[in-house]
């Protein structure tokens, strides 16, 4: 009897004793997960250097110089053309154009005169008080009535043509006053020009 109460005693200081090396050992496993984690390991070109960005420091290419267009002449002339004038049928009126040659040529209508028109060059131009500067200029004078009608084209600041015109009195103490009739825009880069004759 005694050697079965001593059996029993020992397992019961065996299991005892089991019970309490178990938390001891668990106890470090149970606050591993608290402790913080070291940092892994960063290459220092990675923290030291930002990404570059390609499209933001890449300079914008240079336009060559033989891709920018020249600028264009347009070559300006007058041309006259018959026209009939139903109040004297014996006595036709003259139709005068503006004829601007160049890669967009145009023929712009400047009105009806009672004779064909002649040309004024830059020393009558002076004499007859045309504008300075002008391109072309011509005169058209009617005998009949003692008037002139004047006309001038203009070029205003390399961006539009301006036609003026004016008529003269003979008996008039001065001539009248170039007023604009018109003006005709001009293309980009463009420069104008008289015709050679």
């Amino acid at each position: 009897m005694k050697n079965i109460t001593l059996a029993l005693c020992g397992v019961a200081l065996l299991l005892g004793s089991c019970n309490q090396t178990a938390p001891v050992e668990s106890t470090p496993t149970a606050a591993a997960p608290s402790a913080p984690a070291a940092p892994a390991a960063v290459p220092p070109a990675t923290l030291s250097t930002p990404p570059v960005n390609d499209t933001a420091t890449a300079p914008a290419p240079a336009v060559a110089p033989s891709k920018l267009k020249e600028a264009e002449t347009l070559k300006l002339s007058f041309a006259f053309k018959p026209a009939p004038n139903p109040d004297d049928p014996e006595h036709p009126k003259t139709s005068a154009f503006l004829k601007v040659q160049g890669s967009q040529p145009q023929e712009i209508d400047l009105g009806k005169f009672a004779s064909k028109p002649d040309i004024v060059d830059a020393d009558k131009a002076k004499l007859a008080g045309f504008p300075s500067g002008m391109l072309l200029g011509f005169r058209s004078y009617q005998a009949s009535s003692g008037t002139s009608s004047d006309l001038a084209v203009l070029n205003v600041g390399g961006r539009r043509l301006r036609i003026v015109q004016r008529r003269v009195e003979e008996t008039a103490s001065e001539p009248g006053v170039f007023e604009t009739s018109r003006e005709i825009p001009l293309p980009p880069n463009t420069i104008v020009a008289p015709a050679k004759k």
